[in-house]
């Protein structure tokens, strides 16, 4: 299982290699001038090339990205043009806000997604599992900032049950203020993600129930509860943390509207500002974060199948 883990965490290594290269790229691409932005529009022509030049932005592409690539290392990723801070300092303020909202949704729809999945798929063709396919079918077709909107609509503005944005009140109320105000972008987040993941369990399931050691274990007089606990869902369980472990990274990205759409003070939050007032080092630095969030996710994953199906450490 080490060696397994360590060939696995070296195939990373290339990995995060192009995330720099494509994170460095899109910061080329994007529209707009870095020296006119921290200049301002009285700038004069004069001073913005005297800040190119201090910059070294009119240097070659590829002499930039090894002088980007070396402050990486260091840990310096850029001083955020709209929030006059370091980069690393606005995006590790709100870090662990996106894993706080990240974190709950993921483990809300693995949780809730898995039981879904599992009570469908052992009643193929009932009324239970064709609500399962409707419902997977509605939350798939809707966009997540549409059914944000709807919950703001219902829950906060009519029913007045919860807050509809922010992460605290004004003046702060403790935890269970947080707890409020994470209900609605939660259930937002792991909507999607929970309708993906009761799919996958339920097809896992009905492709494990039928095998023979579950009947044998069912004529010895086994539970069905057991039979499912102790049978079933550990050999339907590979495909589930696959899917359960690309979620989590598609939830990181998704973040993105879901924090937009409730205010939450998050990374995709300060991803979104940042695009507006053209802040590329914050856009480069929150894309980073989040495709390197992407890759450890999929590191564990690997880890985590190779545990429950051994076949894949031999492979």
């Amino acid at each position: 299982m080490l060696t397994f883990t360590l060939r696995r965490a070296l195939h990373m290594l290339p990995v995060i290699l192009g995330v720099t290269i494509a994170t460095f790229g899109l910061g080329q691409i994007i529209p707009g001038d870095q020296a006119s932005a921290l200049l301002g529009p009285t700038a004069s022509e004069a001073d913005r090339q005297a800040l190119r030049e201090d910059l070294g932005l009119d240097e070659p592409a590829v002499s930039r990205y090894f002088t980007y690539l070396g402050s990486l290392f260091d840990g310096d990723l850029g001083r955020s043009l709209s929030f006059g801070r370091p980069v690393s300092e606005v995006l590790s303020d709100r870090l662990l806000n996106t894993l706080l909202l990240s974190g709950t949704a993921i483990v809300l729809a693995a949780v809730v997604g898995v039981a879904i999945g599992t009570w469908a798929a052992q009643k193929p063709g009932s009324h239970r599992d064709r609500s399962l396919t409707v419902g997977v079918l509605f939350f798939n077709s809707v966009p997540s900032f549409w059914f944000g909107l709807v919950l703001i609509i219902v829950f906060s503005l009519q029913l007045r049950m919860l807050p509809a944005t922010g992460m605290t009140s004004i003046g702060g109320g403790g935890a269970l203020d947080v707890a409020a105000h994470m209900v609605l972008p939660v259930i937002t987040l792991a909507a999607w993600s929970l309708a993906v993941i009761a799919r996958m369990t339920r097809s896992s399931v009905l492709e494990v129930i039928g095998n023979d050691y579950v009947r044998t274990a069912r004529s010895r007089g086994v539970g069905e509860f057991r039979v499912i606990v102790r049978h079933v869902l550990p050999n339907a369980m590979p495909s589930v943390i696959t899917v359960i472990g690309l979620q989590a990274g598609f939830l990181l990205s998704g973040a993105v509207l879901t924090e937009t759409v409730f205010s939450w003070p998050g990374i995709g939050l300060a991803l979104h500002q940042a695009i507006s007032a053209r802040d590329i080092p914050l856009v480069q630095g929150g894309i980073l974060v989040i495709a390197i969030a992407f890759v450890l996710i999929n590191f564990l994953v690997d880890v985590l199948q190779a545990y429950f199906n051994p076949k894949i450490k031999l492979a």
